[in-house]
C-alpha cells in the first residue's frame, strides 16, 4: 500500500531528476558542438514552474465570415451565406468578400463548412498585444559567426499551433534594437525542456568584439502560451507588452535561460603572401570528382606547379 507521504517523496524526486536531466541535456548539446564556442549561457533552470509567461493578452478577430457585421460569426451568417448560394438574394461587394472565407472568388458549400467550423472551433485571432522578454549579451573579445541559440520552455496544452518567435537585436542604448534574424519555433504542448535552432545553415550573422545584443521571445498569432523559465542567476533583461514594438530599459534580474553558441573568425597574422612554404602536409583527396582523388596532396603539390592553393576543412557532423 502506498501512503500519501509515499507518493509526495516520488513526486519531489521526480521532479528534482527532471532537472538534472535537462541539465545534463543542454550541457551535453553544448559540449557535442566540436568546433563552436558558448558565447553566452545562463545556466539550466532551478525551477520548472518559474519564469516569463510568454503569451497574448488581446486579439484582433478576422471580419472573414462575419457576413452581417454584427461582430459575431453565428448561425445568421449561415443562413445568409446559404442565400446568396441559392439565388435568394445577391451579396453586396462587402459582403461577398466577407462571405468567401477560402478567398477562391466564389460562394459556395466549402465556404459555408469554414463557417460552421468558425462558429464550433471559433476562429483564428490575431494577436495585438502580448508579453515578450528579451535577455542581453555581450559578445566576446573575437569576431564570431552565430551558429545556434537554446531556450528552455515550458508549455501546457495548446488551442492553438504553438508557435512563437525569437529574434536577435543589436542594442539600442540599453534595450532591444534593429532586428538581425528572426526565426519561428514549434513548440511541443505538456513539455518542459529546451529547444535548439540552427542560425549557421542559412543566416549568416556576424557577432562583433565585445558588443552587445539581445535575444527575444514573441507570441505569435494564437492563444498559446509559453513560461520561458528563469535562470538561477541575474542578468540584464527587457520585456514589451506590445509585441516589442516598445522596450522597457534594462534591468537585472532572473531571465529566461538561453545558451547561445558561435564560431570563432580567425584571420591571417597580415603578412603578405611569399612562395616559401609555411608548412606542409600531406592527406588523402576523398573527392570522387577531383583529379587527385584518392591521393595525397597538400601545399606542395600544388607550389611547385606555380599554383596558389586554398584549403578549407569542415566540421565533422
Amino acid at each position: 500500500m502506498m501512503y500519501k507521504f509515499d507518493k509526495y517523496i516520488i513526486n519531489v524526486l521526480s521532479l528534482a531528476m527532471k532537472h538534472i536531466f535537462y541539465s545534463i541535456l543542454l550541457l551535453s548539446l553544448i559540449d557535442a558542438q566540436d568546433n563552436r564556442s558558448t558565447i553566452f549561457y545562463t545556466g539550466s533552470p532551478p525551477d520548472l514552474n518559474d519564469g516569463w509567461d510568454i503569451r497574448c493578452s488581446e486579439y484582433s478577430s478576422s471580419a472573414i465570415g462575419d457576413i452581417n457585421q454584427d461582430e459575431s460569426i453565428d448561425v445568421f451568417d449561415v443562413v445568409a451565406i446559404v442565400g446568396f448560394i441559392l439565388g435568394n438574394s445577391t451579396p453586396s461587394e462587402e459582403e461577398f468578400i466577407y462571405s468567401d472565407t477560402n478567398q477562391d472568388s466564389n460562394i459556395d458549400v466549402l465556404d459555408v463548412v469554414i463557417i460552421v467550423n468558425i462558429i464550433l472551433n471559433g476562429s483564428e485571432s490575431e494577436c495585438s498585444e502580448g508579453l515578450s522578454a528579451a535577455v542581453k549579451f555581450t559578445s566576446p573579445s573575437n569576431e564570431y559567426t552565430f551558429e545556434a541559440f537554446a531556450i528552455y520552455i515550458k508549455t501546457t496544452e495548446f488551442e492553438g499551433n504553438g508557435l512563437f518567435e525569437v529574434n536577435l537585436h543589436l542594442d539600442d542604448f540599453n534595450s532591444p534594437g534593429a532586428v538581425l534574424g528572426s526565426w519561428e519555433l514549434a513548440l511541443n504542448e505538456n513539455y518542459a525542456g529546451f529547444y535548439e535552432v540552427f542560425t549557421g545553415g542559412t543566416d549568416c550573422i556576424l557577432f562583433d568584439s565585445e558588443t552587445s545584443y539581445w535575444l527575444s521571445v514573441h507570441p505569435i498569432d494564437n492563444q498559446d502560451e509559453a513560461l520561458w523559465l528563469f535562470s538561477e542567476n541575474e542578468y540584464p533583461y527587457s520585456t514589451s507588452n506590445n509585441l516589442g514594438n516598445s522596450w522597457s530599459f534594462a534591468a537585472t534580474g532572473q531571465v529566461g535561460c538561453v545558451a547561445i553558441l558561435g564560431e570563432q573568425i580567425y584571420e591571417s597574422s597580415g603578412s603578405e603572401p611569399g612562395l616559401e612554404l609555411v608548412y606542409d602536409w600531406a592527406l588523402e583527396d576523398i573527392n570522387p570528382n577531383s583529379e587527385y582523388y584518392a591521393q595525397d596532396i597538400g601545399p606542395s603539390t600544388f607550389i611547385d606547379n606555380d599554383f596558389v592553393s586554398v584549403y578549407y576543412f569542415g566540421k565533422a557532423g
